[in-house]
């Protein structure tokens, strides 16, 4: 499981997104399909609902 920007390691909500948490998908992407970081993946909103 990576980590997501919108829980904490206690699997917490954040109030907002911690984006430096995607730096394990970014080296993925990386490493394994040649990609650099997608900024659309930093664009989501989270997991609360209004």
């Amino acid at each position: 499981m990576l980590p997501t920007p919108f829980l904490t390691n206690m699997q917490q909500l954040t109030d907002e997104p911690v984006w430096a948490r995607l730096e394990a998908w970014d080296r993925i992407r990386s490493e394994f399909l040649g990609l650099d970081p997608d900024p659309s993946d930093r664009t989501g909103k989270g997991f609360r609902h209004s």
